[in-house]
């Protein structure tokens, strides 16, 4: 999901009624880019490439595919049709369950990473029992997209309320955007000058962005060559690397408390 306008003040106040309840690290260990870009860019071109053209991360795409497939006279549409209330309404999901674990004064990073994991192998295992899906709409990949849709969704949602200090690992559009612009703005000299902890913070981002941009792709690669000669069994990869998080996270929530 793409930020908008409001972003800033939006997550100024998620920020301020987490810490209200609990201390919130910063989680600005490089491996929060790295895994989560790689884990996007697997599981979309695993579905697109095993769910006829599915797109488990970004999934403003299946309306341009459902135009495409109109187009073709193509009328198997009903998962692409169904991609965006399954991945608004697991965003909700995610974002209640943040909510109830934020008031109840539980850090939410490890539960829904934890989650995330335990979705995507919900996949793995629907793929491996039930049959090879043989068209868009059929019940493989109605069960498999969806759980991949809801996975994504609590990425994105993680990626909105929880690492807001990162950037987005879905949609590189955005950062690629972000980057240029700020690039152009400050070797041109437009508007104020940067100051000396702007200029670090945009640089900060920056690597960010670019750690977050080649590990989207290296995902995309690895999982386009996985769905082709391992098949289910290689979403274990995503789950690794997901699974990686969760020492790194403890580890930097512990170092908050101290503080």
């Amino acid at each position: 999901m793409e930020h908008g306008v409001d972003d800033t003040s939006l997550n100024s106040a998620t920020n301020k009624s987490v810490q209200h309840h609990l201390v919130t690290p910063a989680f600005e260990h490089v491996a929060f880019p790295v895994a989560l870009g790689f884990v996007a860019g697997f599981v979309d071109i695993y579905g697109f490439m095993g769910l006829f053209g599915l797109l488990p991360a970004h999934v403003t795409g299946n309306l341009i595919f459902i135009a495409v497939d109109i187009a073709r006279q193509q009328y198997n549409l009903i998962m692409k049709i169904a991609a965006l209330p399954i991945f608004a309404a697991s965003v909700a999901i995610s974002a209640w369950l943040i909510g109830t674990l934020s008031a109840r004064r539980r850090h939410p990073f490890l539960p829904m990473v934890l989650l995330q994991a335990a979705v995507l192998g919900l996949s793995l295992i629907a793929g491996l029992l039930m049959p090879a899906a043989t068209s868009p709409d059929d019940a493989t990949v109605a069960v498999v997209g969806s759980t991949m849709l809801f996975a994504m969704a609590v990425q994105n949602t993680m990626m909105r309320l929880i690492l807001n200090n990162l950037p987005p690992t879905t949609i590189m559009t955005g950062n690629i955007t972000h980057m240029v612009a700020e690039g152009v703005r400050l070797a041109a000299g437009f508007g104020a000058a940067a100051t000396p902890a702007e200029a670090s913070m945009l640089a900060r981002r920056a690597h960010r962005i670019g750690l977050a941009l080649v590990s989207f792709t290296a995902g995309a690669i690895v999982g386009g060559l996985v769905q082709l000669h391992v098949g289910y069994i290689g979403l274990l990869a995503p789950i690794a690397a997901l699974l990686i998080l969760i020492p790194i996270g403890r580890n930097e929530m512990r170092a908050a408390a101290k503080f």
